[in-house]
């Protein structure tokens, strides 16, 4: 055959073949925008049925709050001091109505949603300010929700609420008045707005909009206060007279902002309540927007007092020259005025960008070399949570410390999403020693690894196989092996081999369209999900007050089965030469696979149990995390 027939058989061939590729790859693509586009809708359903359930309740409109709910739904409410337990949806309606129509008015504001989907199954958390008013006076409190959800017939119904409480003001013995109120038969009906008051408020707005100071202070009487009873240390709580309100607006003048308001009447006829958000660009060009409910005492047509409850985590995290006070979602990390300074990094792993925290300790010296060590957590999780905590308070003691997000989880790059793959992880560590070895204030004769959880075994791997790590710790160490794993996870529905099959099933799905599926990482109903944990009793992933929220992805790829269930983290522990230093609890998880961890190693180690705290302890409470970060720290110096 000719070369030039040849050739163009050949061309024609390879035509083909990528037009093949072009089009299977443009076909995966379109599915998942599609899917894409698919879930934004279904999280705006879930969102849309969690507003209507607060709304319906501060209007008193008990079949709806009824409607968006299962046949069964879980409750807990026993940080606010109610109860907790699976009630029917009469039921919970007939516990509100025994209270809530007491009050004047109850306001609900919601927000700062995060929504993760898995099939039929959902969760979200959401943080919230609630105003109960009564009798000139509001008892507040600022909560954190944490729901589920399920999909019953198209259409998604609550399935499960638990309430966290962060903050309350204003006056605690109001709820037994508005009891009192409901038990005498004086329940109170809602009272009728009066437009010209309401006008005076909105005028208020409008000069906040309008970005006009002399209309601002216009809207207030002389003596007037604001008081901000939510607002963190190192923000004004009160301001008393129109010098001061006027001193602290005059910073705000250059923002841009707007503001979606909805206006609620009380029994005053002088007082308004606000529930409104703010969308707002600071001078730096950064956004803020935050919740708030504001509520106005007027006089002669002008503000003559003003209460406004916001999110004070938002404030701290937007607001110009404020920031958080700890280097974690709990007050178990450093605090932020430690001394300790954090610094954003990228680093590669194996094409993938990934995105870490590096902690530098107080007084940091560029000139000086400093020991370190690399920290992760345990699957699933991001490096906001005990990652940060571990790493910002070992940084305290001298050490530069790093945290990242895994291939695939968090910030990282990395497709598809939240597959717990140990492979994948032990070459992520790997490349993090790698970045840091090229930090000129790393002492790589100094360089631990720590893992916390999960993260133990892929630390243990990536020590036996990296001697620049040159000490291990493990901190409530999850190290189990397949035969471990396996009498842990018959016990699930389908058993081990289902689960297998089932990641094997995923795997095949995700080559041929691009698309993973998903269950729940952490449900309490859900028992399919990853982490089945009922009835709150490991939450640590649920729970706003603990390390859920808009970072972390409370979803898991169900390829992560395979490597899951086959991962021996425990066998290997016979492959290290360098020294491994463990801290656990017998309580804690999995210990069995611990100690047979530890009696592999043929080098110098050591052990301690800190049985006065359980797994979740050691995850976030301070107290626990600070005894396991004394005891680790102690041991590398």
């Amino acid at each position: 055959m000719k070369t030039w027939i040849l050739a163009g058989l050949i061309m024609g061939l390879l035509a083909c073949t990528n037009g093949i590729q072009k089009s299977k790859n443009e076909k995966v693509m379109n599915t998942t925008e599609t899917q894409q586009m698919d879930i934004a809708n279904e999280k705006t359903g879930i969102q849309t049925v969690a507003e209507r359930l607060f709304s319906a309740t501060d209007q008193r409109d008990w079949e709806t709050v009824k409607s968006v709910m299962t046949d069964s739904v879980y409750v807990d409410y026993t940080s606010l001091g109610g109860d907790a337990g699976f009630k029917t949806p009469d039921t919970i309606v007939n516990g509100w109505q025994q209270l809530l129509p007491g009050f004047d008015k109850t306001v609900h504001q919601i927000h700062n949603f995060a929504i993760w989907i898995a099939g039929n199954r959902a969760t979200a958390t959401f943080d919230g300010i609630a105003i109960h008013y009564l009798e000139n006076r509001d008892w507040t409190v600022f909560v954190g929700y944490d729901t589920e959800y399920i999909k019953e017939n198209g259409a998604w119904k609550l399935a499960r609420i638990d309430v966290s409480l962060y903050d309350q003001a204003g006056d605690t013995l109001l709820p037994q008045l508005a009891l009192n109120h409901v038990q005498e038969g004086n329940s109170n009906a809602f009272a009728k707005a009066d437009p010209q008051r309401i006008t005076a408020i909105q005028d208020f707005f409008r000069a906040l909009e309008a970005r006009k100071l002399e209309n601002v202070l216009s809207s207030f009487t002389t003596d007037a206060a604001q008081t901000m009873p939510l607002a963190p240390g190192n923000f004004p709580k009160q301001l008393t007279g129109i010098a001061a309100i006027k001193n602290q607006y005059t910073g705000v003048m250059g923002y841009e902002q707007s503001y979606d308001i909805e206006y609620f009447t009380t029994q005053n006829p002088d007082v308004y309540i606000a529930k409104y958000q703010g969308t707002i660009t600071t001078n730096e060009g950064k956004p803020y927007n935050n919740s708030y409910v504001g509520i106005f005492t007027l006089e002669d047509d002008k503000i003559a007092n003003f209460v406004e409850y916001f999110n004070p985590n938002i404030l701290l995290n937007g607001w110009p020259g404020l920031k958080p006070a700890h280097y974690s979602v709990h007050q178990a990390g450093a605090a932020s005025d430690s001394g300790v300074t954090l610094k954003e990094i990228t680093f590669n792993s194996n094409g993938a960008n990934l995105k870490g925290h590096l902690f530098l300790p107080p007084n940091f010296d560029a000139t000086q070399k400093y020991p370190a060590a690399i920290v992760a957590g345990s699957w699933t999780s991001i490096k906001e949570q005990m990652p940060d905590e571990y790493a910002s308070v070992m940084a305290k003691d001298g050490f530069i410390t790093m945290t990242f997000d895994f291939t695939g989880f968090g910030e990282s790059e990395g497709q598809p999403r939240q597959v717990e793959d140990y492979r994948l992880k032990i070459a992520d560590i790997k490349a993090a020693v790698d970045y840091l070895e090229t930090h000129s204030n790393i002492d790589m004769d100094k360089l631990s690894a720590l893992g916390v959880c999960a993260s133990s075994g892929y630390m243990a791997h990536a020590t036996a196989q990296d001697t620049r790590i040159k000490k291990l710790v493990l901190v409530a160490p999850w190290l189990h092996n397949p035969a471990i794993a396996k009498s842990i996870y018959d016990m699930r529905p389908g058993g081990t081999a289902g689960l297998l099959e089932a990641s094997k099933e995923a795997k095949r799905k995700y080559a041929e369209t691009g698309i993973m599926e998903y269950v729940l990482a952490a449900s309490e109903l859900d028992s399919l999900s990853a982490m089945y944990v009922p009835q709150g009793a490991f939450d640590y992933y649920l729970s706003p007050a603990k390390a859920a929220g808009p970072k972390y992805d409370n979803r898991f790829a169900v390829s992560s089965w395979e490597p899951w269930l086959t991962f021996d983290g425990i066998s290997i522990g016979k492959d290290i030469t360098q020294p491994v230093f463990i801290v656990h609890s017998e309580s804690g998880a999995v210990p069995q696979g611990t100690k047979e961890f530890y009696e592999l190693i043929k080098g110098e180690k050591d052990i301690k149990w800190l049985n006065e705290y359980n797994q979740q302890q050691l995850y976030f409470e301070e107290d626990a995390v600070q005894a396991a970060m004394n005891e680790a720290v102690n041991y590398l110096k």
